[in-house]
């Protein structure tokens, strides 16, 4: 959703357009851009006043100026003229834009003052968030209600289980990812998934060279969470509009960068333009997903069945947010605080924010080659540390757990959110938990600690249901 639109009746008039935008951009603000004549274009001009999802409008024309009267009348949304210099300096169009019959009104900036009409449209946008309800505190609040996604996927779940007839799918539904046999010593995994919601933060900041990493982490982390080691990758891009070659560069060179950190090739991918579909922030709408493949042997496989009570619970150190929970995030953050703001630590709130999803395939590798077993793996993405429920019927106890990162503090100061939803929403630190047999525990540890921050979390207890609790914060789930 971009909050401002920014309409121009000429090409000519855009060095007016970058005063605006120039603004915007500073001030993390989101906004579309375009150009169509009222004269020349009445027809277009009106379908994209009724397509926009914008909150304020800025008409930007010279000479009769009569586009910022034109949308007037056919929006009920403020609309902020600005008028733009020509043979008469301005004056015709200041004029022309000023001179509005009653009840179609258009606030007026003076003669190519783009940049007023930018602070004046924040001030109305401000205005409104002052009158708007307080910021969700939970992410079905701020959109994402998960329980109808569960129920969704129950009705897909049916038909996929039904695919599997015929077939040695190694992995009942519902998994990180799934496997296939293909002959008794090899099995194929797939896993999809893509960068969500974080894409929106990219775009307002123009700032693409992290999600590359991302799509690929979300993939690979999940193949590993099988025990599947990942051999390939494809990407899927679908945008708004054909993207700027720097902007296709930042992502190309996050691909290959997660890529190469999962020690994996492209393959391939698609790219499809979508301008009825994809909507996206500052007129670079894009959503950017992918495959992962991987090989394993049957008996290399994980799906938490080897576990038992008295296991040790492992969590590696995440890069903050990763992936997960960016609804909201913005929704939290992106009113109190803007993308250029430095926050207390000293970093910028966009660079925070766009901190790529660590990837743990090295870590995984390290404990394989070690011929370590891993009884059991959770990547905590999206539901948080709800995702340890998917490794079986036992009571995970997290006894001890390490201050979370100071982003994650952050988010809950402002937002007032509870510990429950934080978990159940964030990896609050820890992007990935290995379960393992205690007597595997101290090899494991060292391996890890010359790779990242590594926590023994707790233990695994006799339970008759699955069951996750972090003791330090009171926070269950069944």
């Amino acid at each position: 959703m971009s909050r401002i639109l920014i309409i121009c009746g000429s090409n000519s008039d855009e060095h007016i357009a970058k005063k605006v935008t120039d603004v915007l951009n500073r001030a993390g603000v989101s906004y579309d851009l375009e150009f169509a004549s009222a004269h020349r274009e009445p027809a277009r001009v009106q379908s994209i006043i009724e397509g926009t999802d914008a909150e304020v409008i800025i008409a930007i024309a010279g000479l009769s100026a009569a586009l910022p009267g034109f949308v007037a009348s056919h929006t009920s949304l403020p609309v902020i003229g600005v008028p733009v210099s020509a043979a008469l300096g301005g004056l015709d169009a200041l004029l022309s834009i000023a001179q509005m019959p009653k009840g179609v009104p258009v606030a007026t900036v003076g003669i190519d003052n783009g940049q007023n009409a930018a602070h004046l449209a924040i001030r109305i946008l401000n205005l409104k968030e002052r009158q708007m309800e307080p910021p969700p505190k939970t992410y079905a609040e701020a959109g994402v209600d998960e329980e109808a996604v569960m129920r969704g996927l129950k009705v897909l779940g049916r038909y996929v289980k039904e695919s599997f007839a015929g077939h040695e799918v190694m992995q009942d539904f519902g998994h990180y990812a799934n496997a296939v046999m293909i002959d008794e010593n090899t099995c194929i995994a797939l896993s999809t998934d893509g960068v969500g919601s974080k894409v929106l933060i990219a775009e307002m900041a123009h700032k693409f060279d992290t999600i590359g990493i991302d799509c690929v982490a979300m993939n690979v982390n999940d193949l590993i969470s099988i025990g599947v080691t990942p051999v390939g990758f494809v990407d899927y891009l679908a945008v708004q509009k054909p993207l700027a070659e720097d902007v296709m560069n930042e992502i190309g060179r996050g691909l290959l960068n997660g890529c190469q950190q999962a020690g994996i090739p492209i393959l391939g991918g698609e790219t499809a333009v979508l301008p009825d579909i994809i909507k996206g922030m500052r007129n670079t709408g894009l959503d950017l997903a992918g495959t992962a493949v991987g090989v394993a042997r049957p008996d290399e496989l994980i799906d938490g069945s080897q576990i038992q009570p008295g296991d040790i619970i492992l969590g590696i150190a995440s890069n903050g947010l990763h992936s997960n929970g960016f609804t909201l995030v913005r929704k939290v953050l992106l009113g109190p605080f803007k993308l250029d703001d430095v926050l207390p630590w000293g970093e910028k709130l966009s660079d925070e924010l766009l901190r790529p999803t660590r990837i743990y395939v090295g870590h995984f590798k390290a404990l394989k080659n070690a011929n370590i077993s891993i009884n059991g793996i959770a990547h905590i993405t999206g539901s948080g540390f709800k995702k340890i429920l998917r490794l079986g019927d036992h009571g995970f106890i997290i006894e001890r757990f390490p201050e979370p990162p100071r982003i994650f503090t952050l988010i809950q100061d402002t937002g007032s959110i509870s510990d429950l939803e934080m978990f159940s929403t964030f990896n609050m630190g820890i992007g990935i938990v290995i379960i393992l047999s205690p007597d595997d525990k101290n090899r494991a540890i060292e391996i890890l600690s010359h790779i990242d921050e590594v926590y023994e979390l707790g233990k695994v207890e006799s339970s008759d249901r699955s069951r996750v609790s972090i003791d330090p914060y009171k926070v269950v789930f069944e």
